[in-house]
C-alpha cells in the first residue's frame, strides 16, 4: 500500500508567479502592484506591526488554539464564556 493516496500523489505542486521586481525589469516599470498574489500596494497595517511587536518575545511558545479569539467573540456576541 503506498504511504501516499493518489488524490494526493496527483496533485501539482504550487508554481508561484513572478516577482514585483521581475515585471518591473521586463517591462521597465518604475512602479507595479500585484493583485493577483494578494498583495497589499499599501504596505504592512501599522496596527499589525504594532501586534506583531507586542507578541515577538512569546514566539517560542505554543498557541493556545484560538482560545483568545472565542473568548473575545463570545463577550462581542454577548455569550457567556464557561468552557472551551
Amino acid at each position: 500500500m503506498p504511504l501516499v493516496p493518489p488524490y494526493i500523489e496527483s496533485l501539482r505542486p504550487y508554481e508561484a508567479g513572478r516577482s514585483i521586481e521581475e515585471v518591473r525589469r521586463e517591462f521597465g516599470l518604475a512602479r507595479v502592484i500585484k493583485l493577483a498574489s494578494n498583495e497589499n500596494p499599501l504596505g504592512t497595517s501599522p496596527l499589525a506591526l504594532e501586534r506583531m511587536g507586542r507578541s515577538a518575545g512569546e514566539l517560542n511558545l505554543y498557541p493556545n488554539g484560538g482560545l483568545d479569539l472565542r473568548r473575545e467573540l463570545a463577550q462581542f456576541a454577548n455569550y457567556a464564556v464557561t468552557a472551551f
